[in-house]
């Protein structure tokens, strides 16, 4: 049940630090460099891509976190 809680925890920590990186990113990115929609949904769809790979390296680090205070 532990490990759960801290997969699911490392989960969350790394999905809201992603969100508040493409938060900054945006603001930088969006004024400077997008057209036309087409520019909005590329970047919009890259976004999406690298929350989901926070999202699952944030479960893999909380996962294997949990392990480690388990054999200490």
């Amino acid at each position: 049940m532990k490990r759960a809680l801290f997969t699911l925890l490392g989960a969350l920590i790394f999905a809201l630090m992603s969100y508040g990186l493409v938060e900054l990113f945006a603001l930088w990115y969006g004024p400077r460099y997008i057209k036309s929609d087409s520019d909005i949904g590329d970047a919009f769809m890259t976004a999406l891509g690298f929350m989901l790979i926070c999202l699952i390296a944030g479960g893999v680090v909380g996962f294997r976190w949990a392990g480690r205070r388990a054999k200490r």
